[in-house]
């Protein structure tokens, strides 16, 4: 058998068939354990403040659609079809990538969750991004004597 002839067009399509469920599930899978480590911060965070309102943050909708995304728009068609077309594989290719951009985006909002948990833990009020970036950036300002 030689290696460097190309495939033929039936073994690329399935490749991209085996390729798009196995994104989407790793996909899936880390949206569910970051979903799964914000339900322990949230019960954590309800133990030492009872009183607080129980809110899902924007960033937990993204994870929840990313999982619906990867699981419903990749999985399911293409493993409940027999033979997946050229338009079930573009979609499962968009779904992917709107999964991981979704995903991409509720990580900034965890990150500001991580400082908010350090400053409190410091004593220090939480501040909002922006505020904290207008505050501490100054811009260089070029000076006219020298």
């Amino acid at each position: 058998m030689n290696f460097c002839q190309p495939r033929s067009a039936s073994a690329q399509k399935v490749g991209q068939m085996q390729a798009y469920p196995t994104v989407a599930c790793i996909l899936s899978g880390f949206g569910i354990a970051v979903l799964m480590f914000r339900i322990q911060r949230e019960l954590h965070m309800q133990e030492r403040h009872p009183d607080s309102p129980k809110l899902l943050a924007w960033a937990d909708y993204l994870v929840i659609g990313s999982i619906a995304l990867s699981l419903l728009f990749v999985v399911l068609p293409l493993v409940a079809l027999p033979s997946p077309g050229k338009q079930a594989l573009a979609f499962a290719a968009a779904s992917c990538a709107a999964a991981t951009i979704l995903l991409a985006g509720s990580s900034r909002h965890f990150g500001s969750l991580s400082n908010r948990d350090r400053n409190e833990a410091k004593g220090r009020p939480q501040q909002g991004r922006a505020h904290c970036l207008s505050r501490n950036y100054h811009p260089p300002i070029a000076r006219a004597d020298g």
